[in-house]
């Protein structure tokens, strides 16, 4: 590779050393400023740059030496070429990394970079020609700003035109290997019949045309109106022909003058007729392929937006079929409220099948052009909404609405469907709305509604009578169903009464509740209450196993007689003894929740209720209402023990939770007051 870019590089030097204007000594043109620099370009990061610099200041040198520059002056031109092609290999490494990668094998793609080119010869030149100058002076005492100048404008054409060839020469042999590579050797068919005579045009006409130019009117200082031809093929052909055209009009343009013909010819002086000649060439260059890079940089970028769209409208359909065959309804409405997209479920949902079209009828009146949609909304209770409360309306006021149940009247419908909403904001910046999803969960919660009535007829339905004691207790589930319960047994002497909380909530807390409660029942009441415990967590391992879930469960034995507790306690732990004196005891668990570690031991614990005393038990739900701590307990403490009344402490207790506002679980109070001897 080295041996191969030293004999070009030479024959480029001897090529531009034929081409010196006659009466002068300075060559016209000097192609091998241009392939220098895709001499280093084609060796980037490869090893021993200095021996490519000494071979190409060497073959500069031999090449001056040659051609009658005098051996005393061969440095003249071998020092300031490699400072040359050192400094805009430099520039194109660090601002067209795409060609400096791919050594030259990668053409230019956009605008910026043929601009990065032009700097580079620029700069090259700039800065070799003091050099050139400071040789020059040390060797003749005369410091030729002339021909300092002339090296600018000469190098940095040969730089911009031979750089654009080398580059595009090797993008094809790339481009040819590629194809080489994938099975396809014939050559790629890139022209239209429509274009064949654009091109025949390109290589025939336009240089007849510079020639009859030339020839006709050389004695007029005027070429520039044949640039037209250079704007018409970067408007039209491929960019590698282009790069072809210009250097081809470049050559005929300098080969007309280097033989006595053309405008340039008439511009009085050596120096100056070189210079013109050159920003010529290097203007056709410029022009031409800053045109057809442009175009390039349009065409793709046709291209992308049409790949973009394509796949837009591939998404979108796509997305359409998914949300048109979702069970579920979606309804998007604009910042205005508008409706954007409803699928076939929503409108089945909201306005029932015949009732399509209408549903697409603006509201008489209505200055948003609000559907008609909604218009069949009320509240479970059957009382019509208004128009802040409709799920989207909220959300664009800044409100939240999460499984929002709605009840919907249809025309047409046998009755109406309870239809849960969910909706949410849209982004600001993709115009700003909501979008709302409708779930028909009319079964469910009829499901639910029986799972309620069964829940609620397990729980006991009257109260045991017990002379001298009150008993009351409510259960309030976090749904429909808990997993709660509590459970009283009348027994000989007193009263054997169960507090019990299923891990989670819902209707599977609510079957193992039940099935909790039918265990216990099982067994016989009376006081031996940790023998009952501890056979209802044996005969519920599997269960309690399989749903990975415990239990815990407070159960106590009264002796109505002398007022004697005897309890267990598994892991439950939020039972009060409140005193008649004010004062309050909790009587801690003695023992971790059923389904924890089957086979533990099991405790009992006592206690004793006096005249006045009230025992107080809750779930855990009652806790994480009024704060989740144990000290937050105090409050519940404090309201229940000035009720008066079983009943009232009960209904105090889920009235302080009813202030909240919140009711993050299941709900279960039981009281037991001692009002006699």
């Amino acid at each position: 590779m080295l041996a191969g870019f030293a004999l070009l590089y030479t024959a480029a030097a001897a090529l531009g050393r034929r081409t010196v204007v006659e009466g002068g000594d300075v060559s016209m043109v000097w192609p091998a400023a241009g392939v220098s620099v895709i001499w280093l370009v084609g060796r980037a990061r490869r090893p021993w740059l200095w021996l490519d610099l000494v071979v190409m200041a060497l073959a500069t040198a031999l090449v001056s030496g040659l051609t009658g520059t005098g051996w005393s002056y061969v440095l003249l031109g071998a020092v300031p070429s490699v400072v040359q092609a050192l400094a805009a290999a430099i520039v194109i490494s660090r601002r067209v990394p795409r060609v400096w990668a791919s050594r030259g094998r990668r053409e230019l793609a956009r605008v910026d970079e043929l601009w990065w080119l032009l700097l580079a010869g620029v700069l090259g030149a700039v800065l070799s020609a003091p050099v050139l100058s400071l040789m020059m002076w040390l060797a003749s005492g005369l410091w030729p700003t002339d021909v300092a100048l002339l090296w600018c404008v000469r190098n940095t054409v040969s730089i911009l035109t031979v750089g654009l060839l080398g580059i595009t020469i090797g993008d094809w042999r790339r481009r040819r290997a590629e194809r080489a590579a994938e099975g396809a050797l014939a050559p790629s068919r890139a022209l239209r019949r429509s274009r064949v005579a654009e091109y025949l045009a390109a290589l025939v006409l336009a240089p007849a045309l510079y020639v009859l130019w030339f020839i006709g009117f050389g004695d007029l200082a005027l070429v520039f109106p044949l640039i037209a031809l250079t704007v018409w093929a970067g408007s039209r052909l491929a960019t590698p022909f282009v790069v072809l055209h210009n250097t081809a009009m470049g050559c005929t343009a300098v080969t007309l003058t280097l033989l006595g013909s053309g405008p340039f010819v008439t511009v009085d002086g050596t120096t100056l007729q070189v210079a013109v000649a050159q920003l010529y060439v290097g203007l056709v260059s410029f022009i031409g392929m800053a045109l057809a890079l442009a175009r390039d940089e349009r065409t793709a970028l046709v291209r992308e937006l049409g790949t973009a769209r394509d796949r837009a409208q591939s998404q979108a359909a796509l997305l359409t079929t998914i949300v048109d065959t979702m069970s579920e309804g979606v309804r998007v409405v604009d910042r205005h409220g508008r409706v954007l997209v409803r699928n076939p479920a929503a409108t089945r949902l909201l306005v029932g099948v015949p009732n399509l079209e209408a549903a697409s009828a603006p509201t008489p009146g209505s200055e948003s052009g609000e559907c008609v949609d909604l218009a069949g909304l009320f509240r479970l209770d059957g009382t019509p909404l208004t128009e802040d409360e409709l799920p989207y309306r909220q959300v664009l006021a800044g409100g939240q609405v999460r499984d929002v149940d709605l009840l919907v009247r249809t025309p047409g419908s046998p009755g109406p469907r309870i239809v849960s909403f969910s909706s949410v904001p849209l982004p600001e910046e993709s115009g700003g709305g909501a979008v709302s999803v409708l779930r028909d969960v009319t079964a469910e919660r009829e499901e639910l509604r029986r799972a309620a009535q069964i829940q609620a007829s397990l729980l006991p339905t009257s109260i045991p009578t017990v002379p001298g004691y009150e008993l009351a207790a409510r259960f309030v589930p976090a749904g429909s169903v808990g997993g709660d319960f509590y459970d009283w047994q009348q027994v000989p002497g007193g009263v054997v009464v169960t507090l019990a909380d299923v891990m989670g909530k819902g209707p599977g807390a609510a079957i193992l509740a039940a099935t909790t409660r039918s265990v216990l029942h099982a067994r016989e009441a009376g006081p031996d209450v940790v023998a009952t415990l501890a056979a209802t967590e044996r005969a519920m391992e599997q269960d309690l196993a399989n749903a990975g879930a415990f239990v815990t469960m407070f159960r106590v034995h009264l002796d109505a007689g002398s007022g004697a507790l005897t309890y267990a306690d598994a892991g439950h732990g939020l039972t009060m003894i409140l005193r008649a004196d004010g004062s309050s005891e909790r009587l801690t668990a003695n023992g971790l929740p059923l389904g924890i570690v089957l086979g533990g031991e099991r405790t009992s614990s006592a206690a004793r209720l006096d005249r006045g005393d009230l025992l107080l038990m809750c779930s855990d739900g009652v806790l994480d209402a009024v704060g989740g701590s144990m000290s937050d307990l105090d409050r519940v403490v404090r309201i229940a023990g000035a009720a008066g009344s079983a009943d009232r402490a009960v209904e105090a207790v889920l009235g302080m939770v009813e202030d909240t506002g919140s009711q993050p679980d299941d709900l279960t109070v039981v009281a037991l007051l001692r009002t006699a001897r």
